[in-house]
């Protein structure tokens, strides 16, 4: 029977269409995910049995039976082909002297051919026809190539030179776009870049440029917030320097109406019983900066603690251990400071204080109450806590 041209999708999930007709491969059904991908991959080149099994089951040798097994799956992936037209399955997936490929008179289109068209295209085309060409391609790209599949070294390789691409292109693009001042879609998409590679800084950078032409200055500054807090907790490091002048270039200013001295007297005041300030880093910052210029008209320098956490012999603790032992210190620091005193996390496995009235002796004694304390709280905890205390010197031309 004829059967019309099919359309199979493997960035994000993996589905195939014909017509009005709709199937998905769901990620659980790896070995049947595995053997469709294969084989629209190799465009109608036939693929041998023992190459699909090495494939399947990822080099682990099989016994007399693993034929058979083969011969399950494939008959599997035709049962699910038939959901897209009686017979479609046995026309599309053809077995020939000792392989299995597919039917090269079947005609499809693949979301990833297409989307690699559109982007060699794009390089050879004049610069209005280039970003169409691209934003075409980019809008193709609903995701790595079977996200679900990620471990898998096969479909990791597929995935790798596919997502390259994918950021690179997308790159250009934002710059094609910055230059024709167009922000509303520089926003959207680097809204939907930054979901397939969160801790991306470049594009957070646009995200926040793009957010403050259009004068959402609130959204860019939450959007900031996020930002460091997820990169601080994936990757153990903070926003680079530019990063943080664009979030202050946000924070000014977003609520352009004037307060009266009563509203700034209660946004100004601190609620009673509060303990040791904990503040974001760059707050922290600018706190050190005020305490120590007025440290100059003493004489007496502030000092600041570190107090970095490990496993023992100064090996790296696992994730869960180490958020769980950060989480505790926490609790422990913001019980041992004074209410004069800040905190702020720093890295992933690091917090620094602003003790502003005390002396290095002073210092050295604050930390070893909170070491104490955390050794004496979790005896049994992998986690070791080494401290150092230095004073905050003023910077001087």
């Amino acid at each position: 029977m004829a059967v019309s041209a099919l359309y199979i999708q493997t960035l994000g999930e993996m589905t195939i269409r014909r017509g009005d007709r709709t199937i998905t491969i769901p990620d659980r059904s790896r070995k049947l995910c595995l053997l469709l991908a294969r084989l629209t991959q190799a465009r109608g080149q036939p693929a041998p049995y023992s190459e699909l099994t090495d494939l399947l089951w990822q080099g682990v040798e099989q016994g007399v039976g693993s034929l058979n097994t083969l011969k399950a799956i494939l008959h599997r992936a035709r049962t699910c082909l038939d959901q897209l037209g009686e017979g479609t399955g046995r026309e599309a997936l053809i077995s020939q002297d000792g392989c299995y490929l597919w039917n090269p008179r079947l005609p499809f289109t693949l979301d990833t051919e297409e989307f690699l068209r559109l982007c060699r295209e794009g390089e050879a085309a004049g610069e209005e026809e280039r970003l169409a060409l691209w934003l075409e391609a980019l809008e193709l790209y609903q995701g790595d190539f079977l996200p679900g599949l990620s471990d898998h070294p096969w479909a990791a390789s597929q995935a790798q030179p596919l997502r390259e691409t994918y950021f690179q292109t997308a790159d250009q693009v934002l710059h094609l776009l910055e230059g024709r001042a167009r922000w509303e879609d520089m926003a959207r998409l680097t809204e939907t870049a930054l979901a397939l590679d969160p801790c991306r800084e470049e594009l957070c950078r646009r995200r926040l440029e793009a957010l403050l032409r259009l004068d959402r200055r609130e959204e860019a500054a939450q959007f900031y917030e996020d930002f460091h807090q997820r990169l601080l907790s994936q990757r153990g490091v903070l926003p680079s320097a530019d990063l943080r002048r664009l979030y202050q270039q946000a924070r000014r200013d977003w609520d352009p109406r004037a307060v009266s001295p009563v509203t700034l007297q209660e946004q100004l005041s601190e609620a009673p019983g509060a303990g040791a300030f904990r503040c974001e880093y760059d707050f922290f910052r600018a706190i050190c900066l005020t305490v120590s210029r007025m440290a100059e008209r003493t004489g007496t320098p502030p000092h600041v603690v570190l107090i970095s956490l490990s496993g023992g012999e100064n090996s790296t603790l696992a994730r869960y251990s180490l958020d769980r032992a950060m989480d505790n210190l926490e609790a422990i620091i913001g019980a041992r400071l004074r209410r004069g005193d800040a905190f702020t996390r720093c890295s992933a496995s690091q917090f620094v204080l602003l003790l502003p009235q005390a002396n290095y002796e002073d210092s050295r004694m604050v930390s070893s109450r909170i070491t104490r304390a955390f050794a004496r709280q979790y005896p049994h905890s992998p986690a070791s806590l080494q401290v150092s205390v230095q004073p905050l010197l003023p910077s001087h031309d």
